[in-house]
């Protein structure tokens, strides 16, 4: 009996050894160009491709079916038709790349990332975790990773002043920031109107928030750059009305204000029609749009040099223009990298396993 005991006990503990093998996680993956990538930055960066393929997910498609979605087809803004499995493999390779880019040029052109830089990315990197620290733990991605990947996103922000500013490696002329400030940017003397009643919450119906948009573009037809702000300001109260909401002409002025408008605002909150109104407004043109689900903007388009310079726009543009800029630059910089990943210790890193909920 003591030796049948004995026995049992060696083959549980080889059982345990065995699984403790199985499960094991690798302290790196290999490398991408000279930088060795952590086990952790590699889940990071596929669990952020995976959540980047639910974005593309179809109405039949469940991504918290984590291994029945990564079979699934999905079609990228692109067109292009693609495995989700492929698509995460592919985005988090893309992902690491990119990475390492942005380490190797910070690098060439930096000591060390701006205190600004640093307590942004620390703050952030405390909002993800008190927010999301659990789901991220459940995919074996611990702060310290979050942190540094916040920090490489600080530093390839800092680039765009490193690279493409008065005193960087390759600066833009006044001249392209001029061109690009009058051409590709969006500025905007505006009021946005609640599809809602300021009240009671109550939101307009169909047919009210019709009545609304037409009421702001009759306003908008009805203006000049002159007359902007007072026409507006006095067609308000009608426009509040239609949803028994109440505002004086008074308070409907002092709502007015000017902004720039960005392209990724013009995308993302605005339909494809409303988002080409906007951009195609002409200097003093306006229009009135329907803005997200839940309020209508009514804007006219100005000149921002009339009442702005060059140099208290430098920071604004530069950050417009040169944000794609960079962007293409670590994209080509990255393609350039060797990779080396061990597919052994990606096997034990697989897409499966990624968790979607704690």
């Amino acid at each position: 009996m003591k030796q049948k005991l004995l026995t049992l006990a060696t083959v549980l503990a080889l059982c345990i050894s065995l699984a403790g093998c199985t499960i094991s996680t690798p302290d790196t993956v290999g490398t991408v160009g000279d930088q060795e990538i952590s086990s952790g930055l590699y889940l990071l960066a596929q669990f952020d491709a995976y959540q980047q393929a639910a974005q593309y997910a179809g109405e039949d498609q469940d991504p918290s079916n984590v291994k029945s979605f990564l079979k699934a087809t999905i079609t990228t803004d692109e067109g292009e038709s693609v495995t989700v499995s492929d698509f995460v493999a592919q985005t988090t390779e893309e992902d690491l790349r990119r990475y390492v880019a942005v380490e190797n040029r910070f690098a060439e052109l930096a000591d060390e990332l701006d205190p600004d830089y640093v307590s942004q990315a620390d703050s952030y990197t405390q909002q993800l975790m008190e927010n999301y620290g659990d789901i991220y733990a459940a995919n074996g991605i611990g702060e310290e990773t979050i942190r540094q990947y916040e920090y490489n996103l600080s530093k390839q922000a800092s680039l765009i002043n490193l690279i493409y500013g008065q005193d960087g490696s390759d600066p833009l002329t006044d001249q392209q920031l001029t061109d690009h400030l009058e051409n590709e940017m969006l500025y905007i003397r505006y009021v946005t109107v609640p599809l809602y009643n300021t009240s009671t919450f109550a939101f307009a119906d169909e047919d009210q928030t019709a009545q609304m948009l037409q009421l702001a573009k009759d306003a908008a037809a009805a203006s000049t750059p002159d007359t902007f702000d007072q026409v507006v300001a006095e067609a308000l109260p009608d426009i509040y009305a239609v949803l028994e909401s109440e505002v004086s002409a008074e308070d409907a002025a002092a709502q007015l204000g000017s902004s720039f408008l960005s392209q990724d605002e013009l995308d993302g909150y605005f339909a494809d029609e409303d988002a080409e109104t906007l951009r195609g407004l002409a200097f003093g043109d306006s229009c009135a749009v329907q803005y997200g689900s839940s309020s209508i903007l009514i804007a006219m388009r100005m000149d921002p040099l009339e009442t702005l310079t060059l140099d208290t726009l430098r920071t604004t543009i530069l950050s417009d223009m040169a944000t794609d800029l960079v962007e293409a630059d670590m994209e080509e910089a990255g393609a350039a990298l060797t990779v080396s990943l061990d597919q052994s210790a990606m096997d034990k890193l697989p897409a499966s396993k990624i968790k979607m909920s704690v």
